[in-house]
């Protein structure tokens, strides 16, 4: 193979494999367990939360910028598919303090997951220009670079977040997306050519 067929090579695995990445179901941001601590324990059946959010709900009519209370109505409403509710309670919750984490990482949640990878990013990166080592937000821009088959940078973010999460839970799961990576890229998927 000649240099310039080898790299033409390498971009299509490389494309390849983020393609494949993606439709294996891709790579998920996280939010802040430090802010997760109200939040419903995971379980296999679904938590009811209807006597909780209307208990938030009217807690927030006496406290309109609570932003404990506006972070777990946006939890729960994301758990239950109302992306623009969730959405709406964090943009009152950063109204009130723009520096929130827990906020910014959420909000950054709910925007991947209305298929707006630019404002995750940007949720993401306020995060770092409060704490350029916080490790969530690190973990979260690798896997916003992972999707856009950007996998160096990727690889930069989640090594950070490996740096500087020691055992939080992005940090695990930074290590593991990069052993995704590795494996990726040393096992390709490449179709086979089909006959002429």
């Amino acid at each position: 193979m000649t240099g310039m067929a080898s790299r033409r090579y390498a971009g299509a695995a490389a494309a390849l494999i983020a393609a494949a990445a993606i439709a294996a179901g891709g790579w998920f941001l996280t939010s802040s367990k430090k802010g997760a601590g109200s939040a419903a324990p995971q379980s296999a059946a679904p938590v009811d939360t209807t006597h909780e959010k209307a208990f938030l709900m009217e807690q927030l009519r006496t406290n309109s910028t609570h932003e404990p209370i506006l972070l777990r109505l946006a939890q729960i409403e994301r758990s239950e598919g109302d992306l623009a509710g969730a959405r709406q309670h964090l943009e009152m919750a950063l109204k009130g303090d723009g520096n929130l984490t827990d906020v910014h990482l959420e909000l950054g949640l709910v925007y991947s997951q209305m298929n707006d990878p630019a404002s995750a990013e940007a949720q993401n990166r306020e995060v770092l220009r409060g704490d350029p080592h916080q490790p969530d937000a690190l973990y979260n821009l690798g896997a916003i670079c992972a999707n856009r088959g950007d996998t160096l940078q990727a690889r930069a973010f989640w090594t950070d977040a490996v740096r500087y999460g020691g055992n939080n839970d992005s940090a695990d799961k930074a290590r593991q997306a990069m052993q995704r990576l590795d494996v990726m890229q040393r096992d390709p998927i490449i179709p086979k050519q089909q006959a002429p």
